[in-house]
């Protein structure tokens, strides 16, 4: 009897390959490969031929771009591949890489990676460079052989890179692309026109709009107010990168990179805010985060909250809704005996909101259009007294100057020649640094002339004559910023009375008050005696930068 009939019995059953699919993967490791070389099409062609001597269809590509092989995840491509395999009903019989350096060096957890795909989806490997694959048991090992290879060949690259990469971020340098406001000069930028001998990082047009906004920032400007700012002057910005801006020490001059271990070092580029600023903020986002959620202190009904201070027991005033619709002022002690204030003048209220009383106070520091012309030369003379003074000041900051670059260049020498310590050095390089900048910032201010004077006077103008109209037109942002321009400390007010103290004001509205009173009392003459602008110089010098001027 012949055995082959007894064949029909046995639990061995061939298989049948009836799945022609495969997908195929690409990559370079940087940009400038992508850019300058063939890899990513050469890499195709290998996964095309290897197709058609297998008589494989590519239903699928991925890659073809640049990526970083250090993580797994973290390139796009990637995941994007390994999601679509997980999910598809019908997988591709196998992935085609043209090395196994191009689908990971992670080692380790790309062995784990490629046993999920084999012997939990059924999806092969095949190497087109050589023709290795993950069909048998061999040749699944040599698979795994060039993952560990390759995460090996990258560990003995980094030994070689990381120690030069390391001493670079150690001398104050920056190591990669530099943040956005400013321009990267480098021996080895893309960009020709950045093409420089050594290291520079030097603050662009976007960075001194961004400097504009730490300023804001620092005035407890809400952050979508510093955005429309922004778009104003032409820069738009994205919530998510001024939230990273604000914790970012690299835009105080620190640099707290890895390499470093824990260590922050003084950094070879002008910072767009100081490190005491940066500082400032950076308490102040921690102390909200930390309280948890936190209501807007800004009102648009109640802009003088937290703004006036109660003047029976000098506590600010803080405010609350009634019914959704009427708004209230209240002592923020609980024990003051101060009543409850209405915000706005209403029909049914019996005296006059705070508001109201507060745009009438404003009114009492308008410029009367009389004195537009005599207020208008002592903003001139003001100013001149101003520009005088610092060329004055000029010849004593250059001196200054002068010995500190010379301190420093000692510095860096005995740095050199090992005759002091790195410590000593940071500590010291530092201090200097942002004394020089600090001179170097004066120096800029004497030195730049006031552009379009008359047309900032004019806007300065229009300001101090319509002030309490500015202020009613503004939303509660503009109406806090006028308030602080008019009386930086605050201002009180007589509960009982409902009168408006002022303690301390902007020295050009005191000004305007002083002009006003010597115009009334001079009644054969009444022509205001103008000063020399130097007793305005002290108080009126950052009033007028508020101004634009």
């Amino acid at each position: 009897m012949e055995l082959n009939y007894f064949n029909q019995f046995s639990s061995h059953k061939e298989e049948k390959e009836s799945n022609n699919d495969v997908w195929s993967y690409t990559r370079v490791s940087s940009k400038e490969q992508f850019d300058t070389n063939k890899s990513v099409e050469n890499q195709l062609d290998y996964a095309e031929r290897t197709a058609k001597k297998g008589n494989f269809v590519i239903t699928q590509t991925f890659g073809g771009t640049y990526e970083s092989a250090k993580g797994d995840f973290t390139r796009k491509e990637f995941k994007r591949l390994i999601d679509e395999v997980k999910k598809s009903k019908k997988k591709p019989y196998a992935i085609l890489i043209f090395k196994m350096s191009r689908f990971s060096r992670t080692g380790g957890g790309a062995i784990g990676l490629v046993h999920q795909l084999i012997h939990e989806m059924g999806v092969n490997l095949i190497e087109t460079s050589t023709g290795k694959n993950t069909l048998t048991e061999r040749g699944e090992h040599e698979i795994l052989e060039s993952l560990l290879y390759a995460r090996k060949e990258n560990l003995e690259r980094l030994e070689i890179t990381i120690p030069g990469m390391r001493r670079f971020v150690e001398k104050g340098n920056w190591l990669g692309c530099a943040p956005r406001g400013y321009d990267h000069y480098g021996p080895r930028v893309k960009d020709p026109k950045f093409i420089c001998a050594i290291q520079k990082l030097e603050i662009n047009k976007e960075g001194k709009l961004l400097k504009r906004a730490w300023i804001w920032k620092l005035e407890e400007t809400p952050d979508s107010v510093i955005r429309t700012k922004l778009s104003n002057l032409g820069l738009k910005v994205s919530k998510q990168f001024l939230s990273a801006m604000w914790r970012n020490p690299f835009y105080c001059g620190i640099s707290v990179h890895s390499f470093l271990d824990g260590k922050a070092i003084k950094g070879n580029w002008d910072s767009l805010v100081s490190q005491k600023d940066f500082v400032r903020i950076n308490e102040r986002l921690n102390s909200k985060e930390n309280s948890g959620y936190q209501q807007s202190k800004f009102h648009s009904e109640r802009p003088l909250q937290g703004f006036v201070k109660c003047g029976t027991c000098n506590s600010k005033l803080t405010g609350y809704t009634k019914k959704g619709v009427y708004n209230y002022y209240k002592c923020s002690t609980p024990s003051c005996k101060t009543k409850d204030m209405n915000a706005k003048t209403t029909c049914r209220s019996k005296n006059k909101g705070l508001n109201d009383l507060f745009k009438s106070h404003l009114k009492k520091f308008e410029l009367d259009p009389t004195l537009k012309e005599v207020f208008k030369e002592q903003i001139k003379l003001t100013i001149k007294s101003i520009e005088q003074r610092g060329q004055s000041q000029k010849p004593s900051l250059e001196k200054r100057k002068a010995k500190l670059e010379l301190d420093l260049k000692s510095l860096r020498k005995n740095l050199a020649f090992g005759k002091i310590t790195n410590e000593l050095f940071e500590e010291f390089n530092g201090e200097l640094v942002d004394q020089l900048n600090e001179i170097n910032t004066e120096l800029v201010n004497i030195q730049k002339p006031t552009s379009n004077l008359n047309e900032k006077i004019d806007k300065c103008l229009d300001i101090t004559q319509n002030i309490s109209k500015h202020w009613c037109c503004g939303d509660v942002h503009q109406k806090v910023q006028i308030q602080k321009l008019m009386f930086p400390t605050g201002i009180v007010l007589n509960p009982k009375k409902r009168v408006y103290r002022t303690k301390e004001m902007n020295s050009i509205f005191s000004q305007i008050a002083v002009i006003s009173r010597e115009s009334k009392g001079q009644k054969k003459d009444p022509s205001v005696k103008l000063t020399d602008g130097s007793s305005m110089v002290a108080g009126t010098r950052l009033e007028l930068m508020t101004f634009g001027l």
